[in-house]
């Protein structure tokens, strides 16, 4: 029988011992049955030896020690690796596009001119009404480089089972992934792969719960009220009849009103012109339902004028929360919100000692078993009551301060769209969530920031009291 030679270097037979968990085994038995020679340069084994037993005996110690070694090793880095990641510092190989690594700190990402200008570019073009489709024929026909292309001009070695062709181009995917990155609103987010453990190093997919999020950990290149429009916008049915078309600005927003599915556009030429309204998806296809139909121009007209009710009404209760944050009354009753907070912190703390008092009383035999656990009870539903009543004073609280900055941020999106001309995609993505249509051609128009406009609405009837009475 001809002789193999395995010759093991270095730590090589430490991962020989995780491969094979009974490695004396095989040194005994199978290998010398195979016909192999087994040598192990840095541990001096050879199994031509002659101290076989004290070599079996000593070899599988080592490869446990080892193996621990490895073990511990890579717990460590594991662990230097996330608090990078919860401190906010970039630990990846590459970059996510629009964005490079400072030259001063290579865990610190800065904005890339050139690419940061492309995302927004693509941010605006889906705003407007373009698919994503249309967004990557149209970047590849002004010869902007597809995100590969544009790394590797940067002089980054850089493969990827994504390229398809000699030179990578803008697809639908490498637009909806840049849509879709946090990144773009300053959330950096880790871990999203890696490897079980040290003895597996096949890279998996982990679930987005194990994700490392780090808000403000990197530049902001889009508005998070943009972000989230075009977020809530993507998981919807956006039809667009040609390459060349836009979408219609109300793709996306209408649904029914009685069964939820969404309307569709229905052309009904006459003559020279074309009649545009809008059926429910349900009855088109002769399910059920009832055609809900509204022509586009008058659905225009009525969502127009719903937005500017809207807006109207909320720059009204904004002028009336100023007034009430003016008055000296507001602020006492500030003040009352904050002594009462501290009084009832104060109660629930005494509540706590006496609940451990009791328990005294139980070892030095003041109260039986019996009386412990009723006092103990009883002090339990107190204190659940008052932390309770702690919680709704401090809601109080929160909404008597009627100025703050989210509510500032959201009112001014409004406010900007105060004398609409034109109702266009990018008003409706700014601010209506949905479009419900029901029969006799009336329809409810669902805003966005409802929380805020009803907190809004909630905190000027909590005031109402200190508001002049208007005679009439």
């Amino acid at each position: 029988m001809n002789c193999i030679i395995f010759i093991v270097l270095s730590k090589d037979l430490s991962r020989f011992a995780r491969n094979y968990v009974d490695s004396g085994r095989y040194l005994q038995k199978v290998f010398p049955i195979l016909g192999i020679r087994f040598i192990s340069i840095n541990d001096n084994y050879d199994s031509l030896g002659v101290n076989h037993q004290a070599n079996d005996f000593v070899i599988p110690i080592k490869n446990f020690i080892n193996d621990s070694y490895c073990k511990d090793l890579s717990v460590k880095i594991r662990s230097n690796l996330d608090v990078k990641r919860r401190k906010g510092e970039y630990v990846g190989a590459y970059t996510p596009y629009g964005y490079m690594k400072d030259p001063q700190d290579k865990n610190k990402l800065i904005v890339d001119e050139k690419a940061g200008e492309t995302v927004k570019q693509i941010f605006s073009l889906y705003k407007d009404g373009k698919s994503i489709g249309q967004i990557a024929d149209y970047l590849n026909n002004i010869g902007i480089p597809s995100p590969i292309e544009h790394k590797i001009s940067s002089g980054i070695n850089f493969e990827t089972s994504f390229k398809t062709s000699e030179k990578a181009k803008w697809s639908y995917n490498a637009v909806r992934r840049i849509l879709t990155n946090e990144a773009y609103i300053g959330i950096l987010a880790q871990g999203k792969r890696g490897t079980p453990n040290y003895k597996v190093h096949v890279i998996q997919k982990r679930d987005e719960n194990d994700w490392i999020r780090v808000e403000d950990a990197l530049p902001a290149l889009i508005t998070y009220d943009d972000f989230m429009s075009v977020k809530n916008m993507l998981g919807r049915d956006v039809r667009i009849v040609s390459a060349d078309a836009e979408a219609n600005p109300f793709s996306g927003f209408l649904f029914c009103g009685d069964c939820g599915q969404p309307m569709v556009r229905k052309t009904v030429p006459s003559k020279r012109k074309k009649y545009y309204y809008f059926v429910c998806s349900t009855n088109k296809r002769h399910e059920g339902c009832s055609p809900h139909n509204m022509s586009l121009k008058e659905l225009t007209r009525t969502v127009k004028n719903a937005i500017a009710s809207h807006i109207n009404h909320i720059l009204d209760l904004s002028k009336t929360l100023e007034y009430i944050e003016k008055l000296p009354s507001a602020n006492r009753l500030i003040l009352d919100y904050e002594t009462q907070i501290e009084n009832m912190e104060i109660e629930i703390e005494r509540l706590h000692k006496m609940k451990l008092r009791i328990y005294e009383d139980l070892t030095n035999g003041i109260l039986d078993k019996q009386e412990y656990a009723d006092f103990r009870q009883q002090y339990k539903m107190q204190i659940e009551e008052k932390s309770n009543l702690l919680e709704r004073l401090r809601k109080e609280k929160k909404d008597a301060l009627v100025s703050n900055d989210s509510e500032k941020v959201w009112v001014a999106l409004f406010r900007q769209y105060e004398n609409i001309k034109e109702l266009n995609r990018r008003v409706l993505m700014a601010l209506i969530d949905k479009i419900l249509i029901y029969e006799g051609h009336t329809l409810e128009v669902v805003f966005r920031y409802r929380d805020e406009y009803k907190r809004m609405n909630e905190i000027v009837k909590c005031n109402a009291n200190l508001l002049p009475r208007v005679e009439g």
